[in-house]
């Protein structure tokens, strides 16, 4: 500092411009402008000697820092400044005083922190067929592009499978690109090495592992154990984080890309000419010949998979009884409740059985497979719980359809259904989600007030034939229909009991014969 002062003096001959040009104060400038180099000297040995506020602490200071750097932790000098108060009352300076000398004692080199390096132990290699590890990254590979790595590694042979995409990783799409890497290696292993990625894990709790649903699904089906890595743990996954590192810096650093469509093809070559196919430096050998001719013999045969995008797994079709549930396998599964009456697709897979939507294809609800015959496997939410109330149902119905005459009609239907009004409701929940022409439902609901039938059935009829007389252009027949209506609706439910004396004088009276 001395000496570019007195070069910026002999430049410019300003001390303002010399305290800016080096970003000092004007007071330390001016302190040492006039200053001869042997007056400087004789300052720098004042300085060395000048004692400190807290030089009587000095060794205890040091002792304390040290004692606290063994663990490689950072101590704070307001920590110090409480340890020396307690052990000796008053002290001669503040904490700032404090922080400042001890800075100065780190900068001399009096006292050194040693960061303390976590002890690695060699881990014992992994057996063959034993482990996979699957790991994740990205790469631009152009402007507002991004390709979307997934990266799999046997442990004992190191063969990869690289895999890429052009949006963010879903669960089921990461169970398939497993189940490619599976198929790439020629078997499924016994244990899968994970990140606690949100994608598999929901939560690790002391050893506690709940997994998403898809992944707990597909590791019971394809019988895998799994080995949750800890953050900053590179002796359990180091092997595919170094071969998504080596994805990056081999295969894309020095090639160009459009899409990631352009990738797969070139990325498929160099899989087998440059990562499986050259000598592995930590293992001194080439992944696929110890693919080939070792570890693929002890691989287990994968699994067919629901989950399988190649494979198609044929789907069957089941109708679900009015209680929401359909038979499989000498069993019975929930479905739904809008369900109830309808067809829907299953798929089963070893250990689950999955059902679908029969328009959309979309998934409905998945049921584990039991051992046996003769169970009813019910989920949480597909059935009317027990003691639920009518009038909580029927409520429920009330805010599915928007039309002044709806609450009504139920309100009435379940006053005269009251005895079966479980099916009646389902019925109704089937009318409210697939009754799109809300205006011919809304004269449906008014032609059976008006007629005083307040059944399910009875509605369904009138609005099926209401839009088929719209769709044909015929007359609509309900007036017609209406006197019959309201005998058959007024009829006295009591059934009454006749002799056989009036059935046969009836006869006679058709037949002609005597009685």
């Amino acid at each position: 500092m001395y000496q570019q002062i007195q070069d910026c003096k002999r430049l410019t001959g300003n001390k303002k411009k010399t305290a800016e040009r080096l970003g000092l104060a004007r007071g330390t400038v001016q302190k040492f402008w006039n200053m001869s180099e042997q007056e400087y000297q004789a300052y720098c040995r004042r300085a060395s000697i000048r004692r400190h506020r807290f030089d009587a602490y000095r060794k205890e200071i040091i002792t304390l820092i040290e004692l606290n750097a063994s663990d490689g932790e950072q101590i704070h000098g307001s920590s110090i400044y409480d340890v020396l108060e307690e052990r000796h009352g008053v002290l001669p300076g503040t904490e700032r005083t404090l922080r400042n000398y001890v800075q100065a004692l780190k900068d001399t080199g009096a006292v050194e922190l040693k960061k303390q390096k976590p002890l690695r132990r060699p881990q014992e290699e992994s057996k063959l067929g034993d482990q996979c590890q699957i790991d994740f990254g990205e790469y631009r590979i152009s402007r507002g592009r991004k390709a979307y790595i997934y990266a799999a590694v046997l442990a004992a042979s190191r063969a990869r499978y690289v895999a890429v995409q052009d949006h963010p990783f879903r669960t089921v799409e990461v169970i398939r690109h497993t189940l490619d890497a599976f198929r790439y290696f020629g078997g499924r292993p016994r244990v899968l090495v994970i990140d606690q990625d949100k994608l598999m894990t929901v939560s690790e709790n002391s050893g506690e592992i709940r997994h998403t649903a898809d992944f707990e699904h597909f590791i019971q089906e394809q019988d895998l154990a799994v080995w949750l890595c800890r953050k900053a743990d590179p002796q359990s996954k180091g092997k595919v984080e170094n071969a998504v590192k080596f994805v990056k810096t081999s295969f894309f650093s020095a090639r160009t890309f459009d899409s990631v469509q352009d990738i797969h093809e070139p990325l498929s070559t160099w899989l087998t000419r440059r990562a499986n196919g050259k000598i592995h430096q930590a293992t001194g050998r080439i992944p696929a010949r110890v693919l080939e001719l070792e570890e693929r013999k002890t691989l287990r045969t994968i699994r067919s998979s629901i989950y399988d995008q190649h494979v198609g797994i044929p789907r069957d079709t089941r109708k679900a009884n009015s209680k929401g549930m359909i038979a499989f396998a000498g069993n019975s599964f929930s479905v739904p409740q809008k369900y109830a009456e309808r067809t829907v697709a299953v798929q089963s897979g070893p250990v689950r059985l999955r059902i679908y939507d029969m328009d959309s294809g979309s998934e409905l609800c998945s049921h584990p497979l039991p051992e046996g015959k003769g169970h009813n496997i019910v989920s949480e939410g597909h059935r009317v719980k027990r003691g639920s109330k009518p009038r909580e149902v029927y409520d429920k119905l009330a805010d599915r359809v928007e039309l002044p005459g709806w609450k009504a009609f139920l309100d009435a239907n379940l006053e005269r259904y009251q005895r079966y009004w479980k099916d009646q409701s389902v019925h109704l929940a089937r009318i409210a989600e697939t009754a799109s022409e809300l205006d011919i439902l809304d004269s449906a609901i008014s032609f059976c007030e008006s007629a005083e039938c307040y059944g399910a059935g009875d509605l369904k009829s009138a609005y099926e034939h209401l839009c088929e007389s719209r769709d044909t252009g015929f007359p609509s027949l309900l007036e017609q229909a209406r006197p019959m209506i309201s005998i058959r609706t007024k009829a006295s439910s009591e059934v009454a009991k006749r002799g056989i004396r009036y059935y046969i004088s009836a006869l006679s009276l058709v037949l002609g014969v005597p009685a």
